[in-house]
């Protein structure tokens, strides 16, 4: 049974995609809303029968394989059309299908007026099958299928508003950018195929220990180029850029693709091959350190950004970075644990800062927001509960999770403990920057002259996911209380096939705990002095280290490095190859061919008089001519 339903909870966003898409004329917005939210919450329905029927299983059992057909058969390789169901795959298809049907009943109110409503749920509808495809796949190849469908969805939504130019720009640089991780994991898969001479993940997971070897060039090698794609999806150093531009998109786009799933999709991919990253510890080191080193720099950027889906954006890729940093060291169940809390207030401060945004016509400048407590009361309740979620104040999700990440770092020698404290630093700067955002947003004076129409409440379709969101964001991390309980390790331990030992003290516990909390009230407590008790005053702090916020609010200059060292010297080559290979040796050489032939057909012109005597004349002369070039040579 689990294997037929697994098909249908891939096939069912898919199907509705396709039906808003033939569907003849524009149809009737209900029925659009209908199929765009029914599919997505009747795949979300079968999951959770998926979880439940595994869950009654002992957890050696808790592994299903269902193959269609067999897609590929040539000399020894064999890729079939499966789906492999396990709790990895379960748990990333509940928060895909769960979280992703609450963002989708959102955006029916949230995308009322806009013209392209169909297009809008078909693109969604799109995405959510390309994403089940990723986390379903049983082998590297269809993984990679649904790797590529996931960058290609994600363009079309993030350029969903196609008029704009800035907006077409966000969605080629993330395809783009994507593109280049992928070229990684083909690498990667044609390694194995040549090594192991298989896809299937049983098969590379079962003879890697022997067929790659332990801390070996091959072994190191293809954990690397299946981590450049980890890092393209998951916005991670240096492939992170693409991320902030894709708040171009649609707000429930932020939230489904950039916060709950897409950029997620790398921390899964780790986890899933964690039999190949302890195969290759200096990979995973290095996969830790560049998720450090992303969770600083991106909290780091966030203090000083002004659109508020950019904050976000940026909270996106620092929180990313705990998850790839945990999973680096090894520490598989934490990052898990932290994605799917992640899902939960990331999801919930996208939607709640979007009614925010929905009741402000558009507005989306911290600048020209403030004291909208006073018109969104329920609004400002979710979002303080989202904030004090990333923040890590108990007894919020966030805390748990993250806590958790950092406390394994503690106890994994001496890179775990400088990882462990960078971890801390930006902790508490996340604790700041969604403070300042929280109290800027809804507790600072209102803009001069105040709002010209008093920003309104939603409707139930917008307010019920952020509610439902609130809670879970509130309670999700007691699914795992460490020391006390932890079921979705459990859960998960079956899928954790390699054993890397590494498990968090109850000391390296207690002290990350009272270290993190301490930061993030000091932090908060920083921002109400800055932006509540004396709102001028942060203005005249605004004139301090302006050096260091111009380069924080330029982003590092990262794009602008890549503009001189990438970007503009393939322009170059380009413009080099158009007007002087193409235009002067490619269409040059056609073009003087062309003009040889008109010439020499001019030149023939003139011998065409039209007159019978002189055609009589040069027939005779040519005959003449070879009769004497014939007897010449005879002699």
């Amino acid at each position: 049974m689990i294997s037929v339903l697994a098909w249908l909870v891939l096939g069912l966003p898919l199907l509705g995609c396709v039906i808003l898409s033939l569907w003849p004329g524009e149809p009737d917005r209900r029925i659009t809303r209908v199929i765009g939210v029914g599919f997505p919450a009747a795949a979300f329905v079968l999951t959770a029968i998926i979880f439940v029927t595994l869950l009654g299983r002992d957890a050696e059992d808790r592994l299903e394989i269902a193959t269609l057909w067999n897609w590929v058969q040539s000399d020894g390789l064999s890729i079939d059309l499966a789906l492999q169901i396990d709790p990895l795959s379960v748990l990333m298809m509940l928060v895909v299908t769960g979280v992703g049907s609450l963002i989708v009943l959102y955006s029916t109110e949230y995308m009322e007026h806009d013209r392209d409503y169909r297009r809008f749920f078909a693109e969604m509808g799109f995405f959510l099958f390309a994403m089940l495809l990723l986390v379903e796949a049983a082998n590297f190849f269809f993984l990679i299928v649904g790797w590529g469908l996931v960058g290609l969805a994600s363009y079309l939504l993030i350029g969903y508003y196609y008029d704009r130019p800035s907006a077409v720009a966000a969605a080629k640089k993330a395809f783009v950018v994507n593109v280049i991780g992928d070229i990684g994991m083909v690498i990667a898969a044609f390694i194995l195929v040549r090594e192991l001479g298989t896809l299937d993940y049983g098969e590379v997971f079962a003879t890697a220990p022997e067929g790659l070897g332990a801390e070996t060039g091959v072994a190191t090698a293809v954990a690397l180029l299946l981590f450049v794609g980890a890092a393209a999806k998951s916005a991670q150093i240096p492939l992170h850029t693409w991320l902030p531009d894709a708040m171009e998109g649609p707000t429930p786009v932020s939230a489904l693709i950039h916060a709950a799933t897409m950029v997620t999709a790398g921390v899964y991919m780790i986890v899933r091959c964690n039999v190949l990253y302890e195969l290759a510890p200096y990979a995973g080191d290095l996969v830790a350190i560049v998720g450090a080193a992303t969770l600083l720099m991106a909290a780091t950027i966030a203090l000083v950004q002004v659109d508020i889906k950019r904050v976000l954006a940026w909270s996106t890729v620092s929180q990313i970075g705990y998850m790839i940093m945990g999973a680096g060291l090894g520490a598989y169940d934490s990052s898990m644990f932290h994605f799917l809390t992640h899902a939960f207030f990331k999801a919930l401060l996208f939607l709640a800062v979007g009614i925010a945004i929905h009741a402000l016509a558009g507005e989306q400048s911290l600048d020209r927001m403030g004291g909208l407590r006073r018109h969104l009361r329920l609004t400002h309740a979710a979002v303080l509960v989202g904030c004090l979620s990333i923040a890590g104040i108990p007894p919020f999700s966030g805390f748990f999770s993250k806590d958790e990440i950092l406390a394994t770092a503690l106890d994994a020698g001496t890179l775990g403990t400088v990882l462990a404290i960078v971890g801390l630093v930006g902790a508490g700067l996340t604790a700041f920057y969604m403070f300042r955002l929280f109290f800027r947003a809804f507790w600072g004076p209102e803009p001069e002259g105040g709002y010209a129409h008093a920003p309104h409440n939603p409707g139930m379709a917008m307010s019920a996911p952020v509610a439902v969101l609130a809670v879970l964001a509130a309670v999700g991390g007691l699914l795992q209380i460490p020391g006390v309980w932890h079921p979705l390790k459990d859960w998960l331990e079956p899928t954790l096939l390699a054993d890397p030992g590494l498990e968090a003290t109850t000391g390296g516990e207690l002290i990350v705990s009272i270290v993190s909390v301490a930061l993030a009230i000091v932090a908060i407590g920083l921002a109400y002095w800055i932006f509540v008790a004396d709102p001028e005053r942060r203005l005249r702090l605004a004139g301090a280290a302006t050096g260091t916020r111009a380069l924080l609010t330029d982003q590092y200059r990262f794009d602008e490095v890549y503009e001189e060292a990438l970007i503009q010297p393939g322009r170059d080559l380009g413009d080099t190859l158009t007007n002087g290979v193409e235009r002067y040796g490619v269409q040059g050489t056609m073009e003087g061919v062309v003009r040889g032939v008109i010439d020499t057909g001019r030149g023939l012109r003139v011998v065409q008089s039209g007159l019978v005597r002189g055609y009589v004349f040069a027939m005779v002369a040519g005959v003449v001519a070879v009769g004497v070039i014939f007897s010449l040579v005879m002699r």
